[in-house]
């Protein structure tokens, strides 16, 4: 039995196609505040949460301290699915000086 349709080429370049599950990316920690970015390592996890200022802030957490900010073009559906109730962390990937690279993704 043969299907009459076009191949399966979903992803277009504008609309989020990741599920909430597989949303993953890395990105560079945004606004660092040098006193909890002085205490990363290396393979650390920190909680992504909406920060209290705003529901539009998206905040990295170290032990409950703002590390700094997320700020990537995966932001908006970032925060879709947390309005949605999905949870996400970010592990330290590097940390050179005041600069933090973080892989983000669901929990």
């Amino acid at each position: 039995m043969q299907m009459s349709g076009s191949g399966g080429s979903y992803l277009g370049p504008s609309t989020p196609t990741t599920s909430c599950a597989a949303l993953q990316f890395d990105t560079q920690l945004a606004s660092p505040k040098a006193q909890v970015v002085a205490q990363l390592s290396v393979n650390d996890i920190l909680d992504i949460v909406f920060a209290q200022t705003g529901n539009q802030v998206v905040s990295a957490l170290w032990k409950g301290a703002e590390a700094g900010g997320i700020v990537d073009p995966h932001l908006n559906q970032l925060r879709s699915c947390m309005s949605q109730g999905e949870q996400y962390q970010a592990r330290v990937l590097h940390v050179s000086g005041g600069q933090v690279r973080l892989r983000v993704y669901h929990i």
